[in-house]
């Protein structure tokens, strides 16, 4: 009965261990994700600062919606950087924030990553354990 009780809650620290998991794997997918957009964002910073005034551009408006406009300025650019407030910045300052932004991230990337391979090491302990009392 008592070897009934102990595998009873093996197993569910077993399936905890398990959604735990999942959920670090969904969010470093997104976090993946993130990462690519601030990658996009800082080639985009790079490209526009090498476009001269006066040329067409397109424009998004919403995800993969574009408008054709014609570049006036390449130097300023408006930020929003929370609650509603948009600033001015110039590209480098802009790229400067994007760079941040990657570092705080990639650092919370590496914390979920840990996190996932602690979990992994013991969901092989509670496995072992398992396998010891079913014998």
């Amino acid at each position: 009965m008592e070897e009934k009780k102990q595998l009873q809650e093996k197993y569910m620290q077993m399936q905890l261990i398990e959604q735990q998991m999942q959920q670090i794997q969904k969010q470093l997918k997104l976090i993946e994700q993130q990462v690519q957009e601030l990658n996009l964002t800082e080639q985009a910073l790079d490209d526009l600062k090498d476009t001269k005034a006066g040329t067409e551009i397109l424009v998004p408006i919403a995800s993969g919606i574009f408008v054709k406009a014609e570049l006036k300025d390449n130097k300023d650019l408006a930020v929003n950087v929370g609650a509603d407030t948009v600033v001015k910045k110039d590209v480098g300052e802009a790229k400067k924030l994007i760079t941040n932004q990657l570092e705080e991230i990639t650092k919370i990337q590496q914390d979920l990553t840990e996190n996932l391979e602690k979990l992994s090491i013991s969901a092989q302990n509670i496995q072992k354990e398992l396998q010891e009392l079913v014998k």
